[in-house]
């Protein structure tokens, strides 16, 4: 395992850590580790977004209708 130290976090940074890590019941080293973990298998935002050219496109319905037909929709 490798270690990582971070310098200069904000104070209410670590406070809101510590107590996320407390209702966890689990270390700050582990709740941190953790976050970090899901956050590195997470894909990228433009890993993501050229993912959306590879997606099957509907035949029937346009992205613009669709979009339209969910504001009409909502409340």
């Amino acid at each position: 395992m490798a270690d990582l130290l971070i310098r200069d976090l904000d104070p209410a940074v670590h406070e809101e850590l510590k107590r996320r890590a407390d209702q966890e019941h689990l270390s700050l080293q582990a709740y941190v580790s953790r976050v970090l973990g899901q956050h590195a298998g997470r894909p990228t935002i433009a890993q993501w977004l050229h993912g959306l050219d590879d997606l099957p496109r509907h035949p029937d319905v346009s992205g613009a209708e669709a979009v339209r037909d969910a504001r009409a929709d909502a409340p």
